[in-house]
């Protein structure tokens, strides 16, 4: 089995900078460590995790809070498994590994952070959701954890570092794109009346419908206990396009209208938001927002490390940036040659 000294020998430099390394001191170059990680890599090292933990007092493992299971479809979003992914590539390159936390409910969660944090599981957390008065993010602040939110920034904002999208202007960019295509009667689709992030998208729907001076409709809930309602709604709004709050909520919605005999999209135009991989799934293909997923995780990973490195980093509003991914479910109506254009 190697041992550091190996590593010192093969990479060309002494074992205090190997070692050093492992604890990834400022005092090395990048340059050094990519040449002492190579070696560690041809050689096969292994550190030594236990003792590690015990000079540093740190595991270099992230912990990551997934919200509590109690709503499984939110949790079936492959938002969830793709932030994942991309958490744990950016955490492999800052050599560090990651734990997942969850919980049946809130507070069974809760139970398994504070496990965690008392076991040393995890030096910091990611949470991978955003609340208002959320327990678990008290915990951590009252315990002085360090870690970080993807979401919105609901409270504690001189304490936490957010990383999240622009959700309320990807609701209006998406009403500015559709009256760009002259639709001028545009519903907003969601599943939850409650949630964050659907509600600041809902509301920069709103924005943008009064910018543009065309009808602001209620938000039409689309779920299996709010079938008859939402058909009701449609007959007596008559949009001809709807902006629907995430990929699975129009994926179901695509399928139910197809099951109606109504088409995509020629009797409704539809753009969705977080590119997702069920975009491609469906048909038509999604028009829809890629919310930069990959971008979001990582992210997360280097501002906790950072605060992992330096307690007195300054807590910060990350946005990530979004664009269109424009595909076959949207189309241009132009009614009564009237053209709708975004005012100035």
């Amino acid at each position: 089995m190697a041992t550091i000294k190996d590593v010192a020998k093969k990479a060309g430099v002494s074992p205090s900078t190997v070692s050093r390394t492992l604890k990834d001191n400022p005092a090395i170059s990048e340059e050094t460590k990519i040449k002492v990680r190579a070696a560690m890599d041809e050689l096969g090292y292994v550190p030594n995790i236990a003792a590690q933990v015990l000079a540093t007092g740190l595991t270099h493992s992230l912990g990551v809070i997934l919200p509590p299971l109690t709503n499984r479809e939110n949790i079936s979003q492959p938002f969830y498994m793709e932030i994942l992914t991309a958490i744990n590539e950016e955490a492999s390159c800052n050599s560090q590994v990651v734990s997942i936390a969850t919980g049946a409910t809130l507070d069974e969660l809760v139970k398994q952070v504070k496990l965690m944090h008392r076991q040393k599981r995890a030096d910091g957390f990611i949470i991978l959701y955003s609340e208002t008065k959320d327990p678990v993010k008290d915990y951590l602040l009252k315990e002085k954890v360090p870690f970080v939110v993807i979401g919105a920034a609901v409270d504690n904002t001189n304490k936490v570092t957010y990383i999240d999208n622009d959700n309320k202007a990807i609701g209006q960019e998406a009403v500015f794109y559709l009256n760009s295509r002259g639709h001028q009667t545009i519903g907003f689709v969601t599943d939850d009346l409650f949630g964050q992030v659907g509600q600041e998208r809902y509301q920069g729907y709103k924005d943008a419908v009064s910018e543009l001076h065309i009808e602001s409709l209620p938000e039409l809930v689309f779920s299996s206990q709010t079938i008859d309602s939402f058909k009701k709604h449609l007959r007596t709004f008559l949009p001809t396009a709807l902006v629907v709050k995430d990929d699975l909520v129009a994926l179901r919605l695509i399928q139910w209208l197809n099951n109606q005999g109504i088409k995509i999209p020629k009797d409704y135009s539809i753009i969705s938001i977080n590119n997702s991989s069920f975009a491609e799934i469906m048909h038509p293909f999604l028009t829809t927002y890629d919310i930069n997923i990959q971008e979001l995780g990582k992210e997360s990973v280097r501002k906790l490390v950072a605060n992992l490195k330096d307690e007195n980093t300054e807590p910060q509003k990350v946005t990530i940036p979004f664009h269109l991914i424009e595909r076959e479910s949207v189309t241009s109506i132009y009614r009564d040659h009237k053209k709708m254009v975004r005012q100035k």
